[in-house]
């Protein structure tokens, strides 16, 4: 996962890089094109699942208390 964030950033800066190089008209077009392909990767990655916590498997001072009374 933290590859492909890296991967999708540095071909949005060689898109924008290669715009600029073309001039202003290609370098808006760039933008427009790194925008729409930004929140289509966000869209796709959504599953529609709620975000769980990620922190997994904190007990509460309830749990741990009560692991305590049946280990005594």
């Amino acid at each position: 996962m933290r590859l492909s964030v890296v991967l999708l950033g540095v071909s949005l800066l060689g898109v924008l890089a290669g715009g600029w190089l073309t001039g202003r008209l290609g370098f808006g077009l760039c933008v427009i094109a790194d925008s729409v392909a930004v929140a289509a990767w966000a869209l796709l990655r959504d599953d529609g699942r709620p975000v769980e916590p990620q922190v997994h498997g904190v007990p509460t001072l309830h749990d741990v208390l009560d692991r305590a009374r049946r280990a005594g």
